[in-house]
């Protein structure tokens, strides 16, 4: 069976967006395969990674002869990866391609940084589900502040706004985060998650 390594391939040639997209999900704990610029950068890297991505975020619209609809077949054929398609298009027969590869999410450009967490953590959690099945007899030894702090971080909310929301700071933040892990003796925030959706 094929670890999950909360690994993210990001596939986007508009260099602001591809950076404010990577600084995003490395706060929040994932792996970065890029962030490339085209299909074959994509293939590349992921060949030469000891690790292979979990989850492609892929633009549909990229630089090359191959499209991001192209390059997310081959992802998903040769790496078994989940697809979040993002783009600035949404016409019919744009969204028409896109849907027949049945991505986790179609994010559309501008987005907000919920957005992008709640189609991350989606794809996490569906990788999950095909790959560990549902767990057995699981308890789970979380404090009222822990269970406030995960149910937000299903909600799609980073960090930085949980710290906002529950006037802390972000340090306490990341701090309730490790120590739930801990205690747990889980591997990452979406395992927790879950592992919280089956036992409750």
């Amino acid at each position: 069976m094929m670890r999950i390594t909360e690994t993210i391939l990001v596939v986007e040639d508009e260099l602001i967006t591809a950076d404010l997209i990577c600084d995003i999900l490395i706060e929040e704990g994932f792996n970065i395969l890029g962030p490339v610029k085209s299909a074959a950068e994509a293939i590349a890297v992921c060949e030469k990674s000891s690790v292979l991505p979990d989850v492609a975020l892929c633009d549909i619209h990229i630089k090359g002869n191959e499209s991001g609809i192209a390059l997310a077949q081959t992802l998903q054929a040769r790496f078994y990866c989940e697809i979040v398609f993002l783009t600035a298009f949404s016409d019919a027969a744009t969204l028409k391609s896109a849907f027949a590869l049945k991505p986790v999410m179609y994010i559309t450009k501008p987005f907000s940084e919920t957005q992008l967490l709640v189609a991350i953590r989606m794809a996490i959690f569906q990788l999950m589900q095909q790959r560990t099945g549902k767990p057995n007899g699981s308890t789970l030894s979380l404090t009222e502040r822990e269970r406030e702090i995960i149910a937000l971080i299903q909600n799609g909310f980073s960090s930085k706004q949980i710290a906002h929301r529950l006037n802390i700071s972000v340090e306490t933040v990341k701090t309730h985060r490790k120590r739930m892990l801990q205690k747990n003796n889980l591997n990452s925030i979406s395992q927790l998650v879950y592992l919280l959706h089956h036992i409750a």
